[in-house]
């Protein structure tokens, strides 16, 4: 788990982060079923096209867009004073380019600009690039967690 208070913004990147529109929610979900066929293949969402359309509602997705959206980042939960980046997903084809760092530090000021004291977000600790990115931006480690999978008793697994 990370934290950030103060955003260090990449330069250099091309494009903007804006907010996703309705005529993205295609894109996204397709996006988002990669980012979890990556991050957590045995999890997948029940219903993709659902989960985006429930994270639009409930929380902020944004787009970095350079002549048309190359990363995604969204923020869906927090606390009183917090609020957690989180789907962050850069299709292969851009990847390398400092988009997802781009994304997640300008959805980060946005969280703090509109009265989050801070921001936190989760990284596979095997993900170097990832853990890289994010401590580049102000992410600093605050603690480590563990995901433990059980299987109902009987299930012909061991």
């Amino acid at each position: 788990a990370y934290c950030l208070r103060e955003v260090d913004p990449p330069a250099g990147v091309p494009g903007r982060m804006r907010l996703a529109r309705d005529g993205d929610v295609d894109l996204i979900t397709k996006w988002m079923a990669g980012f979890h066929a990556e991050a957590v293949p045995d999890d997948p969402p029940a219903d993709p096209h659902r989960a985006v359309v429930r994270f639009m509602e409930s929380g902020t997705l944004t787009l970095w867009d350079n002549d048309g959206p190359v990363s995604l980042a969204g923020s869906s939960r927090g606390s009183e004073n917090g609020a957690t980046v989180s789907a962050v997903y850069t299709p292969l084809k851009h990847r390398g380019n400092g988009y997802a760092s781009a994304c997640v530090a300008a959805l980060s000021q946005l969280l703090l600009d509109r009265g989050s004291t801070f921001c936190t977000l989760y990284a596979d600790r095997s993900n170097p690039t990832s853990n890289r990115i994010y401590q580049r931006i102000g992410y600093r480690p605050v603690s480590d967690s563990a995901m433990y999978r059980f299987t109902p008793s009987g299930s012909g697994t061991n």
